[in-house]
């Protein structure tokens, strides 16, 4: 006599669809590695200036002058290790001030263009036709793209309306096309 056992067990410990899941997040994202390494070393950082304070409250003066070498030593090798990623940073914080004041300035001018036009006429007048021409350039555009993306379209239509030459003619009706 035969007997079947149908055990819903799962075949893989959730705690190994866990970790997989977890590496695979790790692996899309190791372009932001950069940042998660600086929060931990600032993380790090910060919990061993608890632990020194501490830890250094009850020492005499000598015994604090070391642990302070100890610690400035340890502070610049961890800068002169890192030194690429603080660059980097450094670097994007001043791209991104100098985009926002770059974007201030401008919003400045366009306010003070605007005011200036409002109160003189001649410069209204030139921002309208300027708005105009730019309307007028984007139709232009757009025409121009969609011309550009059906060529074959455009070059068919211009075919219709001239007559073919006479080797042109007998070339399409060896070929079968008659039109």
């Amino acid at each position: 006599m035969t007997s079947f056992v149908n055990a819903n067990h799962p075949t893989i410990h959730p705690g190994v669809e866990r970790a997989e899941v977890l590496f695979d997040i790790v692996n899309g994202k190791r372009a932001g590695a950069r940042h998660v390494i600086a929060f931990l070393l600032v993380a790090a950082l910060s919990s061993a200036l608890v632990v020194a304070e501490a830890l250094v409250t009850n020492w005499d003066e000598g015994s604090l002058l070391a642990a302070w070498a100890v610690f400035c030593a340890a502070l610049f090798a961890g800068t002169a290790l890192y030194a690429d990623v603080l660059l980097a940073g450094a670097k994007r914080i001043g791209k991104v001030l100098a985009a926002g004041a770059e974007r201030r300035a401008n919003a400045r001018a366009d306010a003070l263009f605007l005011a200036s036009a409002q109160r003189d006429p001649r410069i209204m007048q030139e921002l309208r036709l300027a708005i105009e021409r730019s309307k007028a350039e984007s139709e232009v555009t757009e025409v121009t793209e969609v011309a550009a993306a059906t060529p074959n379209l455009l070059t068919r239509m211009a075919g219709l309306h001239e007559t073919p030459s006479l080797y042109t003619a007998l070339a399409r009706v060896q070929s079968g096309h008659f039109h």
